[in-house]
């Protein structure tokens, strides 16, 4: 039966398990179509990757509690758009066939046979089945129609079937106890049965196996992604992607400092969270201490969006290091570079150089003063142990405002702090800046912010009740933090964005956008070896 599209593995794999029918019929249902461990079994321990996707029914159910019915349509429309096209071409229904048998969906990548880049990874797909009779009977159904030839052999006692179909698609398929193997080569299911019949599998792998059976700790997992080993993975996508696409070298050198990585995503009570672990090599990692934020509580709740982490000295100075052997970083430094000479600054000296502590840069409304025609402005605060560098960098900032009639420069006390502020006649504070303490500096777009950060706020935005119902698990330490509030950034764009380009965002994606309450992220490291990603997509109850 040609199609468009060949017939999905999956279904077209349960032929090669009707001779199993006793089996199915006897076996039951079992508990293990759920648990990415129970697939790792029979992935060879080589595996650079493996991917597994479960239809896990609390999840699930879960996210049935979130998102405006409308959200809700679209997400489902896209569920049943991405099933008929996966069955396109075949007599498939993915509810009545599939769905009462299917269970975990693992995809592995096995290193190539030779030693060459260029050759593309052995690609192994592992399916549970949580329901033999319906599989049973499903498979029956399908070897009644036409279509597809089958070739048995047998390898080590196990039966393998090679399945072409009309289109000229080929795979083989082998039952190994509750999980279907299929590649689109005869040796990677070999392989899988080397697996099977003891020798070493991903699951056998005591770094990684507890993180992998928890999905990095996730509620009631969806997907887990495990990359046993990150730098040969990179290497393998490098050399497969299109001439005309490359990965800068800065990316490829900060991958090496990660040696595997597992990554879980899931649903509970707070929306859909993802959670990342990454084994580091401690001889190229930071060996940087993790610490709670100092600046967060320094912004009002009023803030839309923050981002914060640390050490955009050591940043730069990477950055300028790969700028060396990569032309378009170096075309990048120098924009940067050249757009600081401009205002008689030295990029590393003058700006980049002093900031060696915790930066945040957050964006908070305000309808006040000059504010009033944009609806927020900017702050940015920064720590340093190099107070006159910074002072010296924000007087010549201040030297060339002096430079314009139309700007006055004056200074101004504020909570007992003394403030600098570029006022513009008739129209209000521009810019400010000023010293929070001995050691950290902040500049401010707008008068509003000017006296918003320099006095400590009322209710900061680290204690708002917003940011509670964003914010991830993780404690925003000075590692990396990002937090977008959705509900003042909708706000916003409908009174300000939106009036002025009502197309910018179609509906649908209204529809989406307003089914979020905020998204936030947070990295740590609890030490040298060893660094988590934690992100939120906080969304809205039905």
């Amino acid at each position: 039966m040609p199609g468009k599209k060949p017939k999905l593995l999956i279904a077209a794999a349960i032929v090669a398990a009707g001779s199993a029918a006793v089996y199915f019929y006897f076996k039951g249902l079992s508990e293990k179509v759920s648990n990415p461990l129970e697939s790792a079994k029979v992935v060879p321990d080589k595996a650079m990757m493996a991917a597994f996707v479960s239809p896990n029914p609390k999840a699930l159910s879960q996210l049935q509690q979130f998102g405006t019915p409308g959200a809700q349509k679209l997400i489902g429309q896209g569920l049943k758009a991405f099933q008929e096209q996966s069955l396109a071409g075949t007599e498939i229904d993915y509810d009545k066939d599939l769905k009462p048998w299917l269970g975990g969906v693992m995809v592995a990548l096995l290193p190539p046979d030779g030693e060459a880049q260029t050759e593309p990874p052995k690609l192994l797909l592992v399916v549970s089945v949580k329901d033999k009779i319906s599989a049973w009977n499903f498979a029956n159904r399908l070897k009644s129609q036409p279509g597809a030839k089958i070739q048995e052999s047998e390898y080590k006692g196990v039966k393998i079937s090679e399945i072409a179909e009309p289109s000229g698609k080929s795979y083989s398929v082998a039952l190994l106890d509750d999980q279907l193997v299929i590649a689109p080569f005869k040796k990677a299911v070999e392989l899988a049965i080397d697996t099977f019949k003891g020798q070493p599998s991903l699951a056998t792998q005591q770094s990684t196996s507890k993180f992998f059976s928890e999905s990095a700790g996730v509620e009631n997992p969806i997907a887990t992604v495990y990359i046993a080993d990150y730098p040969a993975a990179i290497e393998q996508l490098k050399a497969n992607l299109p001439p005309d696409l490359k990965l800068p070298l800065t990316v490829m050198r900060q991958f090496k400092q990660v040696k595997s990585l597992v990554a879980g995503i899931g649903a509970d009570s707070a929306g859909l969270r993802v959670k990342t672990i990454a084994q580091l090599d401690p001889k190229l990692a930071g060996k940087n201490p993790q610490a709670a934020s100092k600046l967060l509580p320094r912004f009002p709740g009023e803030t839309i969006a923050l981002v914060g982490g640390k050490g955009l000295n050591e940043i730069w100075s990477q950055a300028t290091a790969e700028a060396k052997d990569s032309p378009e970083i170096s075309s990048s430094i120098q924009q940067v570079r050249d757009s600081f000479k401009r205002l008689d600054l030295d990029a590393d000296r003058d700006v980049f150089g002093w900031m060696n502590g915790e930066f945040a840069i957050g964006a908070i409304a305000s309808n006040e003063g000059i504010l009033s025609q944009f609806g927020m402005g900017a702050t940015m605060i920064f720590e340093t142990d190099d107070r006159p560098a910074a002072e010296a960098t924000l007087k010549k900032l201040d030297a060339i405002a002096k430079s314009n009639p139309t700007v006055s420069v004056a200074p101004r006390q504020v909570q007992g702090k003394e403030v600098t502020e570029w006022t513009i006649p008739q129209q209000g504070t521009l810019f400010g800046h000023g010293w929070l303490n001995q050691n950290t500096v902040f500049v401010a777009f707008g008068g509003p912010l000017v006296d918003a950060i320099s006095a400590a706020p009322p209710q900061p935005f680290s204690s708002s009740p917003s940011f509670g119902a964003i914010a991830t698990s993780v404690s925003p330490g000075d590692r990396g933090y990002f937090y977008l509030d959705m509900n003042k950034t909708m706000s916003w764009a409908n009174q300000y964005l939106l009036k002025a380009v009502p197309t910018l965002v179609s509906p649908p994606t209204a529809e989406v956008l307003n089914s979020i309450r905020g998204v936030s992220v947070v990295t740590t490291s609890p030490n040298p070896s060893i660094a988590q990603l934690e992100m939120l997509f906080s969304l809205k109850s039905n």
